[in-house]
């Protein structure tokens, strides 16, 4: 199967030169102009890669960028610009996993040997809502924190302790609902303190909850949508 490519880039000059630096690798480029049209093209099919023309990254709102944080943990991705004199392509790799690239063409070709990825649904809002967060189901040791970016699966949880790991279990109490039993989740990726100017913080997936918290959060989900 021929290796693709999901570009995002808005500018028609800028799209013609990474279109052409990616098909010379003999590789199929589907190119969306929106942070959006990446989250919903990259839930629908698979690719084995995302590259991101940086100008339409800084343009993006807060908003936009979390629709493609999911995307961008579970796949190869980079963010390209190009040089003004010399018009070549230079690539900002942010895919933790890849080995021993160090040149557009190479991280290219790392990304085609990968296998194709489906990015998870992810119909984020901006919604923020206080919470408790804790390693141990009985909330001991718990901090507090607050919801950044929400959906029915799972939110962006500011967050700057050291202790807690990917893929271990956590424990998250949501002010807001009527329900204050604390939910089982995962985390699913960290963004470090002091690594990016973003704000810190874990990615969790909500695993075990009850009929009446899924019932809130998706009240809630909807309500803010609807705005």
């Amino acid at each position: 199967m021929q290796p693709q490519i999901l570009l995002a880039v808005a500018d028609e000059e800028r799209r013609l030169i990474y279109e052409t630096f990616i098909k010379n690798e003999r590789v199929i480029c589907h190119t969306v102009s929106s942070l959006r049209d990446v989250a919903n093209q990259a839930a629908r099919q698979p690719y084995n890669a995302i590259f991101l023309d940086m100008p339409l990254m800084v343009k993006a709102s807060r908003y936009e960028k979390s629709l493609v944080e999911d995307a961008l943990h579970a796949m190869p991705n980079a963010r390209l610009n190009i040089a003004a004199k010399t018009q070549k392509i230079r690539m900002l790799i942010s895919w933790d996993d890849q080995d021993g690239a160090h040149t557009p063409e190479e991280h290219l070709r790392y990304c085609c040997e990968q296998l194709p990825k489906v990015a998870p649904i992810c119909n984020r809002v901006p919604l923020n809502l206080n919470a408790v967060l804790s390693c141990s189901p009985d909330m001991t040791d718990a901090e507090r924190t607050v919801c950044i970016d929400f959906s029915v699966g799972g939110c962006f949880l500011f967050c700057v302790n050291d202790e807690i790991a990917l893929q271990s279990t956590v424990w998250i109490r949501l002010v807001a609902l009527s329900d204050p039993t604390p939910i089982a989740s995962t985390i699913c990726w960290k963004r470090e303190w002091g690594m990016t100017s973003e704000i810190p913080g874990v990615g969790v997936r909500f695993d075990v909850m009850t009929p009446q918290q899924q019932a809130e959060i998706l009240s809630l989900c909807r309500g803010k949508l609807k705005k």
